[in-house]
């Protein structure tokens, strides 16, 4: 059997409302009332934040990071920025994975609310609309309120969402290759349906369109590395071959790098490419990697930050949009 609100006010006698009030934190209902709200609450194994209730938190906010864990180096820039941001807002951050023991979200969510979970930040890019409307449904059902942001853009966003300026990216790309006189140009894509592929290729092709640079090659590829050294082959069999070509990730640009080093092109000599998150690879290759910087530390803080303010006024979720600033970061794979 569920327990619900209904349960806890039966047996405690108080009603639905002043339960509801004491477990989302309210210090305007004597201390007696709250303590045995959360006594029977307990006794129930009710699934709630009792850190969230002020007589018994410590001022220290614990955040969890639910995210799915994957070898590579976008993840470990990822974390490693979020970790930087908690421990400057002097907040407490845990890693959870979204894929452990093949649980449901909501089954995740359910179990870390128990442990006095204060805000959760979902950083799981295969999510989709349906995942996300379905997750706020399940805990709506089950009386469960917790703030939660998103760094996964989908569009039509339903969570609070803080991600980086994809379409921007791409437009800081298509310009840098303009300001080189370059006028032929090519890109190879994320993967389609995504909406952060999306965003980054309509950011260069938009600038393209309006500034008289034509796209002459273009390719759909996967994030892969893989996915950007096949690439290289369709790039050798073009009609026309791009002068400057921009990829969606750094890991298909540096699969590219390679696969051209290989066949004897000599980059930027033969075509100039450019990346985009610049992870630690961007400097192993040869010649470094030009990329569109992303800054993990500033998504981290945004959005710890968009949660404790949440968490301070005790807000609704609502469907915002922030968007952190990216940048070229120039290096000599552009020439």
């Amino acid at each position: 059997m569920r327990i619900t609100l209904k349960h806890i006010a039966e047996k405690t006698g108080y009603s639905i409302s002043t339960v509801s009030r004491v477990l989302n934190g309210t210090n305007k209902i004597s201390l007696d009332v709250q303590r045995r709200i959360v006594q029977v609450a307990e006794e129930l194994e009710y699934p709630f934040n009792k850190n969230q209730i002020p007589m018994y938190s410590n001022g220290t906010k614990d955040i969890v990071l639910i995210s799915e864990l994957a070898y590579g180096e976008f993840y470990a820039s990822a974390y490693t920025g979020y970790f930087n941001a908690a421990a400057k807002l002097d907040v407490n951050l845990s890693l959870i994975s979204a894929n452990q023991h093949e649980k449901s979200l909501f089954d995740i969510i359910t179990a870390r609310i128990q442990h006095q979970v204060d805000g959760i930040a979902l950083f799981v890019p295969t999510m989709e609309h349906k995942d996300y409307k379905k997750l706020l449904d399940d805990l709506n059902k089950a009386q469960i309120s917790i703030p939660i942001i998103s760094n996964g853009l989908i569009e039509n966003p339903i969570l609070p969402t803080i991600t980086f300026d994809g379409y921007s990216g791409g437009f800081v790309a298509a310009e840098c290759f303009d300001q080189r006189n370059m006028k032929k140009v090519g890109i190879v894509k994320g993967p389609s349906g995504k909406a952060e592929s999306s965003f980054r290729a309509n950011g260069f092709k938009d600038y393209c369109t309006h500034h008289n640079l034509e796209v002459v090659w273009e390719v759909q590829g996967d994030f892969t590395f893989d996915s950007g050294y096949k690439s290289f082959e369709s790039f050798q069999h073009s009609i026309q071959q791009p002068q400057g070509i921009f990829f969606s990730n750094d890991l298909m640009a540096a699969g590219f790098s390679i696969a051209a080093t290989n066949a004897g092109l000599q980059i930027p000599r033969d075509v100039s490419i450019i990346g985009y998150d610049n992870l630690p690879v961007c400097y192993q290759l040869q010649p470094n990697l030009s990329s569109i910087e992303t800054d993990f530390e500033e998504l981290g803080r945004l959005s710890i930050q968009t949660l404790l303010d949440i968490i301070e006024r005790k807000d609704r979720l609502r469907s915002t949009l922030s968007l952190v600033p990216v940048s070229l970061n120039r290096k000599k794979s552009i020439g």
